[in-house]
């Protein structure tokens, strides 16, 4: 109890008694408390995306990537994620052919919104950034040549690039048993800067995407692991101060009391005749 409390208590017992009210005796009660804390390093959590395998079946980009992340109270979470993306594209109405098969590396961090750092659940809100250093191929059908007339194919291999990007990335983790979790999140990417060739430009960028646009949208679902079995905890223990009332003994009934002092105060008869 803070000074204030201890100040109010002492007011009441100073205030004056009711007639036949005993006055309550207080004591002071010393309280042992324990605090439980989040331990700094709480492990490793290893991933790996289950979306990117399938947008490789399924269309023309994909990527095969995992990420190993570090837990700092349950609420940081520094990151490095790594893989490789893979395109293979054929443009109906032009014809032109682009593919490219290459690593990627991307870098960050992730916050833990959720006020209660002490379960296990996550919603995160991060930010990462992006590099891949590739090669590329693209190849078209003949063209002619409005000015010089006449017409030629073309076809360019192991194209040198380099291509830097950010992402701002909102995300969910669930868990799912013990220290399994899974997750999804949504990417917003910009690109920075790409290496200028004198052919073309890059057509999709691994790890990043398409580059019709200089932004573009992403999304990773993601299976976890956590190397840490169970939040760590620490406990501090504190002692706290309070102030008791002490139940009061049986006294007299208060209407006997007040009798008692009326008759006291008035006087019998007979001192009155006197």
């Amino acid at each position: 109890m803070g000074t204030a409390g201890m100040m109010r208590a002492q007011e009441q017992q100073t205030q004056p008694l009711m007639p036949g009210e005993t006055p309550k005796p207080t004591k002071y009660v010393a309280v042992e408390e324990q605090k439980q804390h989040l331990v700094f390093f709480q492990g490793f959590t290893l991933s790996v995306d289950g979306y990117g395998p399938v947008a490789m079946m399924v269309s023309d980009y994909g990527t095969l990537e995992g990420a190993l992340r570090l837990n700092l109270k349950n609420t940081f979470f520094p990151i490095v994620e790594a893989g490789v993306g893979k395109c293979s594209k054929d443009d109906f109405n032009t014809k032109v052919t682009y593919k490219v098969n290459a690593p990627f590396i991307r870098a960050g961090i992730d916050f833990n919104m959720l006020k209660d750092k002490f379960q296990s659940n996550r919603l995160y809100l991060g930010a990462r950034y992006g590099i891949s250093k590739f090669q590329y191929d693209i190849a078209g059908p003949a063209q002619t040549d409005p000015i010089w007339g006449g017409s030629q194919s073309f076809s360019m291999k192991n194209i040198d690039c380099t291509s830097h990007w950010a992402e701002l990335v909102f995300g969910v983790e669930v868990r799912i048993f013990r220290n399994f979790h899974m997750g999804w999140a949504v990417r917003y990417k910009r690109e920075i800067a790409s290496t200028k060739s004198d052919y073309a430009r890059p057509n999709c960028i691994p790890g990043y995407g398409y580059t019709t646009n200089t932004t573009c949208w992403g999304g990773t679902y993601s299976l976890i692991f956590d190397l840490n079995w169970g939040l760590k905890k620490s406990h501090k223990r504190g002692v706290n101060v309070e102030i008791r009332d002490i139940p009061p003994t049986k006294t007299q009934p208060v209407e006997t009391t007040k009798k008692d002092i009326e008759d006291n105060d008035n006087g019998t008869d007979e001192e009155k005749e006197e």
